[in-house]
């Protein structure tokens, strides 16, 4: 199981509603090595409903430069999207133009991210009630909800350098 963490909004918390950030890692396989990804969805409690904050975080992501549905963009090579990652003691603490948050991560995601250099960033502006903050989340749920057509074509893919603290 995985649980996923409230995210402080810095932009239209009254629109987006309550962001939250979850983590998992796919792999390794014969193929690829470990990939860790990063996820930030609404849970669709926004001042003026799901489909507004729907409509502001599409807008938002779209004003960054980062397409939805589109292919994974690299925050490293352009980084006016101005997304950043910094991973450090089973955490990972992610800075958007338009929120931070920190997220538990495990060992073996920690590593992965070391070994590939980046993670990547799942954003779908549809939202998902069930991931409600701090409340375990079943890999199948989660599973389900990455995998949904619907929500895959409805969502930036960002590829995020990894940094750590220099010591």
């Amino acid at each position: 199981m995985t649980t996923s963490n409230a995210a402080s909004l810095a932009h239209s918390a009254h629109s987006m509603g309550t962001l939250t950030a979850i983590s998992w890692i796919l792999g390794p396989t014969d193929d690829m090595p470990a990939t860790p990804f990063l996820m930030v969805y609404s849970i669709g409690d926004g001042l003026h409903g799901p489909e507004a904050g729907e409509a502001e975080l599409r807008q938002t992501l779209e004003g960054m430069g980062v397409p939805i549905g589109g292919t994974v963009v690299d925050a490293g090579q352009d980084r006016g999207i101005g997304a950043h990652l910094l991973v450090e003691a089973e955490r990972a603490v992610l800075t958007l133009p338009f929120t931070n948050a920190q997220c538990p991560v495990s060992a073996e995601w920690q590593a992965a991210a070391y070994e590939n250099g980046h993670v990547i960033l799942m954003v779908p502006v549809v939202p998902w009630p069930d991931g409600q903050p701090g409340v375990p989340v079943p890999e199948d749920r989660l599973q389900a909800f990455i995998t949904s057509e619907e929500v895959v074509k409805n969502a930036a893919h960002i590829a995020v350098p990894v940094s750590r603290i220099q010591g």
